[in-house]
């Protein structure tokens, strides 16, 4: 049992507003990019309370900072930004980010430090302790970026915590066996999506959504929401599609997200002869509009943390083929809302295909499926109040 409050615990309760908060959020990556961990922070940012919390947010990445104070997360009066580039935390840049940081945490009587990736927790455990004020690390992923002096690195500072969030139990699980992190010092608080942004589609809106994307109304599209990273399995994927459309042909395969592999990605559509039902959209701001030309969501990652991705196709209405990993499970009811496919096996990935393929009745039904399970247990709000109410719960004195 963890001594922090539970997701159950914590959902459907009204926010508990005992104080003022000062929080101060340290990240590594972008806070406008398009990821899944990046939207989740605007989420947060977004839905904490005005009123209640006044938040400091410490981007540790060049990318994206140039006028980021103008982005419209951060033109709330409670929300200020700063950029302080880190390449390496053992770095000249690490090490001036450090100091930067203490001295700001000497000036500013911050509540709450939480930091979200590798370098941001890192500095955060290396920053000093004082009565009052505590330490979060909110953990996004299996930590499949990690070598193993890292990890080790991990075991030693993981203490300095106060508590360890993430958004899925597979994600507190690993970290308790690979990290030594301690079982009561961690709370999963899944994440949510805006449900009134992401939402099915009119028969209008699909038709727009394709014509814009030069799809045809009677296409079989499937999509992938995903940065072009080997983690994503974008080659299985492709190897995938081409099974199917070998027996569909008017199958069309969306890829949004950009990446490093994403002139393999084309090599290999090419390769296979289906260069011109695989159409690479890059990255997109407005996903909420992409997501209605879709028929089926796919997602083929070794490694996930609660996919953001597969949350907001889930919202809009549509059936999910998915890997079993992370907290896709969860997500995922094997039959009632998509189908669940093992890593790294594209044939069994295109048996998932072929299947959803020939019944869209079935898709239909598992649609709605989709959408009754993130307005349940994934909205937007839930996930603000939880986190509330893990503030409110720290903070209380002992």
């Amino acid at each position: 049992m963890s001594a922090l409050p539970t997701a159950a615990e914590l959902a459907g309760i009204a926010p508990a507003h005992g104080r003022h908060v000062r929080l101060l959020l340290l990240t590594d990556t972008p806070v406008l990019a398009a990821g899944g961990s990046e939207r989740f922070l605007r989420n947060l940012i977004a839905g904490l309370p005005a009123d209640g919390y006044e938040i400091t947010v410490v981007q540790l990445n060049a990318q994206l900072g140039e006028g980021i104070e103008r982005a419209p997360v951060f033109a709330r009066p409670n929300v200020k930004v700063q950029v302080i580039p880190v390449d390496a935390v053992y770095g000249r840049r690490g090490l001036r980010a450090l100091w930067a940081l203490r001295r700001r945490l000497r000036d500013e009587p911050f509540d709450i430090v939480q930091s979200h990736h590798e370098k941001a927790d890192l500095l955060n455990a290396l920053l000093p302790r004082r009565p009052g004020r505590l330490h979060v690390s909110n953990r996004r992923d299996l930590g499949f970026k990690k070598s193993r002096k890292l990890r080790q690195a991990f075991r030693l500072v993981n203490h300095r915590f106060d508590a360890v969030v993430a958004p899925a139990l597979e994600i507190l699980v690993a970290l308790a066996g690979g990290e030594g992190v301690d079982r009561q010092r961690t709370v999963w608080i899944p994440n949510g999506v805006d449900t009134g942004q992401f939402r099915p589609p009119s028969p209008a809106e699909r038709l727009r959504a394709r014509s814009e994307l030069g799809l045809g109304a009677s296409d079989l599209v499937l999509g992938c929401a995903a940065r072009l990273v080997p983690v994503k399995r974008h080659v299985d994927l492709v190897a995938a599609f081409a099974v199917l459309h070998a027996q569909r042909s008017e199958a069309r395969l969306l890829l949004v997200g950009d990446g490093p592999l994403r002139d393999d990605i084309r090599r290999q559509a090419e390769a296979l002869g289906i260069a011109d039902a695989v159409l690479l959209a890059g990255n997109r701001e407005d996903i909420d509009a992409v997501l209605p030309a879709l028929d089926i969501a796919v997602l083929a990652s070794s490694s996930e943390g609660m996919s953001n991705a597969l949350l907001e196709a889930m919202a809009c209405g549509l059936p999910i083929i998915a890997t079993t990993v992370g907290a896709n499970g969860q997500l995922v009811q094997h039959g009632e809302n998509g189908l669940l496919c093992p890593p790294c096996e594209p044939d069994v990935l295109a048996q998932a295909m072929l299947e959803l393929a020939e019944a869209p009745v079935r898709r239909r039904a598992m649609g709605n499926a989709s959408r009754a399970r993130v307005q349940a247990d994934h909205s937007v709000e839930t996930m603000i109040n939880a986190y509330e109410r893990m503030y409110q719960r720290l903070l209380e004195p002992a």
